[in-house]
């Protein structure tokens, strides 16, 4: 291996506009262009850096964004945050977007390719490169995935689904299909990865942005002339995955999608053996949480030291390895609260009306 060059770290924020909504699961019943539903993913953001830089000060930080300009969160200035801590902002344009009538839900999320542009025209082809979910936080240091990455070139997160069960509008079965129809014959179904983390040698994010390009293009096409296509960011990177022939689940040891939903649960004890944990339904619960001692500068957040203790820290806001009594009676307030807010609305329009 080449003398390892720099390592960046990279999260993304892309803003929906008014008109171009589209639909994120996971409870988060707001438009997506409003600004409550975007302070979400803002407090995200910032948890996403300062979990990171306590467990990675050496690493470069970025933050990729379309937003003009970072708003405050009530008495939280962002932008003064990310210049203390040494996270640097690059404003995109988000350019990957396909027609609205594509595909209803994730749309934002194609902002990745966006991120992966920028990392193939500002790193060299020994850096190492990440770009990760912004409801992720770092509770261990990134040197394990480094190690994957210098030694795969780029490091996979893979995903297990049964054959027919369908992700995002494809099964595996039909990906296969349509890999055959773009000549890449394969014999079962293709192994399925998470796009949550996208990890590669500068070198290697090089080549994943020209197939990005192309399958692109290609997916843009079949959905012109009425055929089945690649929905997401993912099913996408996917196909390049398995084309490219990168060796699956090659990340799976250092990051996990934890769910942490009354309703689904998969945390267990063995998530302490992991350095990134990612937490779709801690969104606006425990990351929310997590968000308010940030912006403590006096919190146990950025007093305890990192290892056991933090992660242990974190783990009790995020419900790892269950859901402690504390986090289940804050939520359960929590959701009254909301629920008492959603009800007066309604009243309120009622009267209006």
């Amino acid at each position: 291996m080449k003398n390892r060059g720099s390592v960046y770290i990279v999260t993304g924020m892309c803003c929906d506009q008014e008109g171009e909504e589209s639909i994120y699961p996971q409870g988060l019943n707001i438009k997506s262009s409003s600004a409550q539903f975007q302070s979400i993913y803002w407090q995200c953001v910032v948890v996403f850096f300062a979990t990171s830089v306590r467990n990675n000060p050496s690493a470069n930080h970025i933050l990729c964004t379309n937003a003009e300009k970072l708003p405050n969160l009530g008495n939280f200035n962002m932008e003064e945050f990310f210049a203390n801590i040494g996270v640097k902002v690059a404003q995109l344009p988000f350019t990957y977007k396909h027609p609205l009538e594509y595909f209803d839900a994730f749309r934002s999320t194609y902002f990745k390719f966006d991120i992966v542009k920028y990392l193939k025209n500002n790193s060299e082809s020994n850096d190492i490169c990440m770009s990760l979910d912004s409801d992720c936080v770092w509770v261990n240091s990134v040197d394990r995935m480094i190690e994957a990455i210098e030694k795969n070139g780029i490091a996979t997160y893979e995903r297990f689904y049964p054959e027919d069960q369908a992700i995002n509008g494809l099964t595996r079965g039909e990906m296969q299909k349509i890999y055959s129809e773009l000549g890449y014959n394969i014999e079962q179904a293709p192994p399925y990865f998470g796009a949550e983390f996208i990890g590669g040698t500068g070198e290697n994010i090089k080549k994943i942005s020209e197939e990005i390009d192309l399958i692109w293009n290609i997916s843009l096409e079949r959905f012109a002339q009425g055929k089945s296509k690649f929905n997401t960011e993912e099913q996408m990177l996917t196909y390049i995955y398995n084309k490219q022939g990168y060796a699956p689940g090659t990340a799976n040891p250092y990051i996990e999608r934890i769910w942490t939903s009354a309703q689904f649960y998969t945390a267990s004890k063995s998530n302490f053996q992991l350095d990134v944990w990612h937490l779709p339904a801690e969104k606006n619960r425990g990351i929310k949480r997590l968000f308010l001692q940030v912006s403590n500068p006096k919190s146990l957040f950025w007093t305890l030291p990192v290892g056991e203790e933090f992660m242990k820290y974190v783990a009790g806001y995020v419900g790892i390895p269950k859901r402690n009594i504390s986090k289940i009676i804050v939520e359960t307030l929590e959701a009254r609260k909301s629920g008492i807010k959603r009800r007066l609305s309604h009243v309120k329009n009622l009267i209006k009306g």
